[in-house]
């Protein structure tokens, strides 16, 4: 059952990605809003949009399409959509795969203590990695700290990126701390994992 609903998931969420990056993509190569494509583009993509910007709190933004929209703003409305839409599938898939494990380790905890450890060590490493791959992607899409989502990837990930932020300044004005942040993050995944495998 779990399964089946992973995969509706795996297709709802791919399937909104893709109609976003082609609308991504047609606005790119200046297609016309009265194009059959664009209209039916619009008509589905459009409530999502909305939805997605007004979950980030992104200013002033009114979401609504029309052969007047500035290119700039619909671009970014979209990206900023798929970025969350990436980002809500991951944690759902991540979720049902929990709750489809838990009843084998009922069935038998003891055994299941090292991968119980392991699982849920493995979703503390894969959500603060995502946690600061979507703050880079929000950064430079420019998504607003006033925005609670900003706000909240900000607060987790900020602790771990400041300190290397000291070490390693901003190198005309690229900032290489989320970078290095996530490269230690690998690292320390591996050392704990390898540990696991000799305890367990």
């Amino acid at each position: 059952m779990l399964s089946m609903i992973m995969g509706v998931v795996d297709i709802v969420f791919g399937v909104l990605g893709l109609l976003l990056i082609v609308r991504v993509l047609l606005r790119i190569f200046n297609v016309r809003a009265r194009h059959p494509a664009m209209v039916v583009l619009v008509a589905v993509t459009d409530p999502v949009i909305a939805f997605a910007c007004r979950l980030l709190g992104i200013p002033s933004y009114r979401y609504k399409y029309s052969p007047g929209t500035r290119r700039e703003v619909d671009l970014f409305g979209s990206l900023v959509t798929v970025v969350l839409i990436w980002g809500v599938r991951t944690i759902l898939i991540w979720g049902l795969q929990f709750a489809r494990s838990v009843p084998f380790w009922i069935a038998s905890p003891l055994s299941s203590i090292g991968s119980i450890l392991q699982f849920i060590l493995a979703l503390v490493f894969d959500l603060y990695g995502l946690a600061l791959f979507v703050r880079i992607l929000f950064g430079w899409l420019r998504v607003p700290y006033t925005s609670p989502v900003m706000r909240f990837l900000w607060n987790i990930t900020e602790p771990l990126l400041a300190p290397i932020r000291q070490v390693l300044p901003p190198f005309y004005g690229i900032d290489f701390s989320p970078i290095v942040a996530y490269l230690l993050l690998r690292l320390l995944r591996q050392i704990v994992f390898t540990m696991l495998s000799w305890i367990f």
